[in-house]
């Protein structure tokens, strides 16, 4: 009896988990009704705004417009298979036919649907052409214009120009390399140059670190769906000097290095870590940081002139965005660069 309860417990966990990414119809439904009203009352409010100059009446139809709206995109972004996307978006058809109003809030949940779908890889071109036929001609007959019903954080989106940005995107990955290759795809696809990656290599699973210039607005949606930041100048590094040998023993420090305000926009960038610390990393430390230097260093004399040497010099360097650390790098690189001598302060 318990082998049977147990067998049956663990086909419902099964069944349970192939469907979790599933939509609930009834939910998904409510979901946009409630949007379709809130945005109802942004129509009305706004001509009410017309009437009294009140603007607290607008301000509350707005919020909760946008509150529907990020209920609905949580719900679509349980999504995982082209299956699943496909019975979100007839259901989305079958409520756009009930109203001119459901039409508009069909062409607004669609968009939603769409990205979310090239986020995943999943192509939807046929979904695209058939939706632009069916609801674009529409449009004219929703209670309002698009323009009209525009929320505050989307009005803050348009821009007369499109300017671009660096930003990082870190994140774990599978054996199969599922995100790495959404992630190029989404990158090849809008345009996107990648100047930097880097595979921190984890028991958990690998951490993937992609460095890159895009347009900003493809950069914000982005950092919605990994973890990452917006670089501006303000890389940081750490450089890991390693000395000695076998038989003396080894010593190393890691010296960490961040830009500072009198030179952010030079130190600050891959270049300048790549060029001035990998050049010749030894002379710069015993320069900036010699007191550090000098406690893996041994004391001798040459020609009567004091020296500190660096036996066998190890040098790892990694670069990361300012609020990351190492396990979040976008450059890693190694130098092997022998026995160094400078001279002893």
């Amino acid at each position: 009896m318990l082998k049977k309860i147990f067998v049956l417990a663990v086909a419902l966990l099964i069944s349970s988990s192939c469907f979790a990414a599933k939509i609930d119809s009834k939910k998904f439904e409510k979901a946009l009704k409630d949007y379709a009203d809130s945005i109802s009352s942004v129509n009305y409010s706004m001509k009410e705004l017309n009437k009294n100059n009140d603007s607290k009446i607008l301000d509350l139809a707005l919020t909760k417009s946008e509150e529907n709206e990020k209920a609905i995109e949580k719900m679509l972004s349980t999504l995982e298979t082209e299956e699943d996307f496909s019975d979100a978006y007839n259901q989305i058809i079958a409520f756009s036919k009930k109203a001119d109003l459901n039409k508009y809030v069909a062409k607004q949940v669609c968009k939603m649907l769409k990205t979310k779908a090239n986020y995943l890889a999943v192509d939807y071109k046929e979904i695209s052409k058939e939706l632009d036929h069916k609801i674009t001609k529409s449009v004219a007959q929703s209670p309002a214009a698009p323009e009209n019903l525009m929320k505050k954080r989307h009005k803050r989106l348009i821009m007369i120009e499109t300017p671009m940005a660096e930003a990082i995107v870190c994140f774990e990955d599978t054996g199969t390399n599922r995100r790495v290759i959404n992630l190029n795809k989404i990158l090849k696809r809008h345009g996107c140059k990648i100047i930097s990656s880097y595979v921190n290599e984890n028991k958990k699973g690998d951490r993937c670190c992609y460095y890159f210039t895009g347009k900003k607005y493809v950069i914000d949606a982005l950092l919605g769906h990994f973890d990452g930041s917006v670089v501006n100048s303000d890389l940081k590094a750490a450089v890991k000097v390693t000395t000695g040998g076998f038989w003396g023993g080894k010593k190393n420090y890691t010296f960490y290095l961040g830009p500072k305000r009198s030179n952010k926009d030079v130190m600050g960038e891959l270049s300048w870590y790549k060029t001035r610390i990998e050049h010749d990393p030894i002379a710069f430390f015993a320069e900036n940081n010699y007191d550090e230097l000098a406690t893996i260093g041994s004391s001798e004399t040459v020609a009567g002139i004091k020296k500190l040497l660096f036996k066998n010099v190890k040098v790892e360097v990694w670069v990361f965005a300012g609020d990351m650390t190492e396990a979040d790098s976008i450059y890693h690189n190694k130098l092997e660069l022998g026995d160094v001598y400078i001279d002893a302060k």
